[in-house]
Parts: C-alpha cells; structure tokens; sequence
C-alpha cells in the first residue's frame, strides 16, 4: 500500500506570512546556519502523522468532520525556541490570542486519532515553525534578531479550516499540498 507522509494543520493568512517573511529576512542576513522554512508553507501544525498508509487519509478525515468547531481569530505575536534559548534548535512564533482555542482542538484531535493508533502529543505549544538551526554558526547574532522580535506582534487572522496536508521532502524542501479540509463554522 502507497504511504504518504502526512500532517494536520492551520494555515495562516498571506498578511501574517509576508510579516513572518520579513522576520526571515532578517533572520538571513546575521549569517546563521538555519534552514528557514518558505513563506508559502508557513503553518499551525496541529498533528504530524508521519508515514502513514494511504488507506487511513479516510479515517483521519473521520475525526477531523467529527470536530465540528467555530472560526476563531489567532494572533501571532513573539517568537521563541525549542527546546530552549540555550540550545536553539527550531525558531518559532507564537499564538496568543486564540491559543486557548487551539489547544484545545489539539487535544480533541490527539483523543479522536488515539482511536487509530497516533501517540498523543506532550506539552503541546502552538506554534509557526520559521526555521531549523543546523549548526551553531554566527549564534549569537541570531539570538540577538530573535531578543529583537521576541515581543513582535505578526499580525492576526481567522482559523477558517483545518487541513490535512501530505509533504514530499525534495532536495529543495518539503512541498505541502493539501489533500482534504474540514471548514469550520
């Protein structure tokens, strides 16, 4: 059987992606050795999946129809790192109004996918993953744009739908396309 690899997600809109642009930006100019993600595949991950077999795309879409939530607006504001400031591996920014919601969908997603055999996350924090750290080259001017942003406000938008999306990794990056949504109401 065909496996896909695959991931749930909330998109965000073409303002906040073009403000979280110019924050790479500058991210790129200090030299770091960081792989910044494109602004187009920008994204809420609210699950990875991994490979999975084709064949449970349907029962994944099964819980995401289960759902049943209402649009709410996300601010994305600050940016921050895991695991931490000390050992910056994955740049991020943050959700601040709205992150309660998000979370909360997080969870009913983990409870309903648990069914089909997915682990339930830890301590998830909702997040825009920007970039994976490489190597500690030039890190300490990279922390320096990141203090720089770490109160920045990105804008905000409406979580309309969500999505699941299948990524081919290519010698390029990743590319996303989306295989089905759920609207919300």
């Amino acid at each position: 059987m065909e496996r896909v690899r695959a991931f749930l997600a909330l998109d965000i809109s073409e303002e906040v992606r073009r403000e979280i642009g110019e924050f790479e930006k500058e991210i790129d100019s200090v030299g770091a050795d960081i792989k910044l993600v494109e602004t187009e595949n920008l994204h809420v991950t609210m699950k990875f999946l991994g490979e999975i077999d084709a064949g449970v795309l349907e029962k994944v879409y099964d819980v995401m129809r289960g759902l049943r939530e209402e649009k709410f607006v996300m601010k994305v504001e600050g940016v921050g790192v895991f695991p931490n400031w000390r050992v910056a591996r994955v740049v991020w920014v943050g959700i601040g109004e709205g992150r309660e919601r998000v979370i909360e969908i997080q969870r009913k997603l983990d409870s309903g996918l648990a069914g089909l055999g997915f682990g339930r996350e830890r301590d998830f924090v909702p997040h825009i993953t920007v970039g994976r750290v490489r190597s500690p080259r030039n890190r300490d001017r990279l922390l320096q744009v990141l203090e720089k942003y770490r109160g920045r406000k990105f804008g905000s938008c409406v979580a309309e739908r969500l999505v699941l999306k299948m990524s081919q990794l290519t010698p390029k990056g990743p590319i996303y396309s989306d295989l089905r949504e759920v609207e919300f109401t």
